[in-house]
C-alpha cells in the first residue's frame, strides 16, 4: 500500500469538527499515513434558521455539502459525527471507517449546582432543544417544563444557558468531552441511558470516501473499529426499518456483552402521546437483522 499518497480530508468548522477530524488525522498518523490536507466547510445545516433547516432536510444538510466534494473528488475523506449521517446514503459513498465510540449518553447543562441527578428536577423548568427526540423525553419526563426551540454548535447552546436565556439544555456528552468544556458557573449531569436513550451512532465518528475508491478504503480498514461498527451498524439499520428521518423523534443503542449484541430502540408518535421501547439481544455477527427486528418490535406497539 502506498502510505505516500496524497490524502484531502474535509468536515465542518465547528470546534468539535474540528477536533474530530484531529482524531481522524492521529488514526491515520498511526498507520503510517501523514501527507494528509484539512478541509473545512461552513455547511448549509450551520448557516440557515431553524424554520428553513426543518424545511430543507435537517440534519442531512450537515453532511451533504462535504458528501458532495468526496462525490466530485476535490476531497478523499469526511469526517461526520455518526448520528448526523442520514439513514440513506447516496450510493457513491460508504462509511469506510468508524473510530473509537466516545460516551454515549447526553448530558444536562445547567447553572443550578443543586440538580444532581436529572430527575432532582422537581418545579418549572425552561429547556432549550431542538431535537424531537430530547423534546419528547422531557416532555415525558417533566410535563410542566417549558420547552423552547434553540440551535447551534455546542459552545453557542451552553452560552444560552450562561445567559439566562434558557435554564437548561441536553447535549450529547461525547462533545463536551472531546472539547474538553469546563465552567465554573456551569454544571454538567450525566443522564443514564435508562432514563433518556441516546440518538443512534451519537459517541461515535465516522469517516466515508467513495466507494470507487480502493486504495482509500483498504487505508481505512486499517483504522476501522469492529465494536462501534457493530454497534452503530444496529442502530442505523433501526432507523431505516423505522423510516424514520432527523426530526423522527426515536433513540437506539447497542452495546456488546461477549459475543452478544443487545439493543434497545425507542420511538415516539407524531404527537408524543405514545412511547414505545424494545430490546432484543443477538448474535454479534447480526447487527442489521438485530436492528430490524428491535424496529418491528417497537412499530407493533403503535398497531395495538
Amino acid at each position: 500500500m502506498n502510505n505516500k499518497r496524497k490524502i484531502f480530508i474535509g468536515s465542518r468548522k465547528s470546534n468539535l469538527a474540528k477536533q474530530q477530524t484531529t482524531l481522524a488525522l492521529n488514526r491515520l498518523h498511526s498507520v503510517g499515513f501523514t501527507d494528509i490536507y484539512e478541509k473545512y466547510i461552513m455547511s448549509l445545516g450551520d448557516k440557515i434558521t431553524l424554520k428553513e433547516f426543518k424545511s430543507q432536510g435537517g440534519k442531512g444538510l450537515f453532511t451533504k455539502e462535504i458528501d458532495n466534494l468526496l462525490i466530485s473528488k476535490n476531497i478523499d475523506l469526511a469526517v461526520h459525527s455518526a448520528k448526523d449521517i442520514p439513514a440513506f446514503i447516496d450510493n457513491r459513498i460508504t462509511i469506510a471507517a468508524f473510530l473509537p465510540r466516545e460516551d454515549t449518553r447526553d448530558v444536562l447543562v445547567t447553572k443550578n449546582f443543586n440538580i444532581k441527578n436529572i430527575l432532582d428536577i422537581k418545579e418549572k423548568i425552561k429547556f432549550g432543544s431542538s431535537s424531537p427526540r430530547r423534546i419528547n423525553y422531557l416532555k415525558k419526563l417533566f410535563s410542566f417544563a417549558k420547552i423552547t426551540n434553540i440551535r447551534g454548535n455546542v459552545e453557542s447552546r451552553i452560552k444560552k444557558v450562561r445567559d439566562n436565556k434558557i435554564d437548561a439544555t441536553l447535549l450529547a456528552y461525547a462533545g463536551i468531552k472531546r472539547l474538553k468544556l469546563k465552567y465554573e458557573d456551569i454544571n454538567f449531569i450525566k443522564v443514564p441511558t435508562k432514563i433518556i436513550l441516546p440518538a443512534p451512532g451519537q459517541g461515535a465518528i465516522a469517516i466515508m470516501c467513495r466507494k470507487e475508491d480502493k486504495e482509500i478504503i483498504n487505508i481505512c480498514k486499517k483504522i476501522d473499529h469492529t465494536d462501534t461498527r457493530t454497534t452503530v451498524t444496529a442502530e442505523r439499520a433501526f432507523i431505516k426499518k423505522i423510516n424514520g428521518d432527523c426530526f423522527t423523534p426515536l433513540s437506539a443503542l447497542a452495546k456488546i456483552n461477549g459475543n452478544m449484541l443487545e439493543i434497545n430502540g425507542g420511538l415516539f408518535s407524531s404527537n408524543g402521546k405514545i412511547f414505545s421501547q424494545a430490546t432484543i439481544f443477538s448474535s454479534i455477527n447480526r447487527p442489521v437483522t438485530a436492528g430490524e427486528a428491535c424496529a418491528k418490535k417497537v412499530l407493533e406497539s403503535f398497531k395495538k
